[in-house]
């Protein structure tokens, strides 16, 4: 996976995520179905105890392109939450001087904007 940035689709995962998202919309697809959609996409090849790093991105994704599409759901904003808590996506940004402390403050920000949603 690729990063290039410290903002919220500043990666591979969440961009991936972000446009399958829209395109699935622009078929037709209900939120809920495009949501499941890409869910059981990355269940199937990732495990979410396993993989932490990968399937908090896909959260974290699908939880801010729902909210500026304003329709996020509950179980994603819930899960977001409780994934950024868990810090579970910074491993990514710990090494050498790749924005650490700006994602921290990046998914912090998210956070509270998923909180007051």
């Amino acid at each position: 996976m690729g990063t290039w940035g410290t903002g919220i689709f500043d990666d591979d995962t969440t961009c991936e995520v972000k446009e399958n998202f829209i395109d699935y919309l622009n078929e037709g697809k209900t939120v809920e179905e495009a949501t499941q959609i890409i869910l059981e996409e990355y269940f199937d090849e990732f495990n979410m105890d396993e993989d932490l790093e990968v399937m908090s991105l896909v959260f974290i994704g699908l939880s801010a392109i729902q909210m500026e599409k304003n329709c996020l759901q509950e179980q994603v904003r819930s899960n977001t939450i409780n994934l950024i808590e868990r810090g579970a996506d910074l491993e990514l940004w710990e090494d050498g001087d790749n924005g650490y402390e700006e994602r921290k403050k990046v998914l912090s920000e998210l956070k509270q904007k998923l909180m007051n949603f």
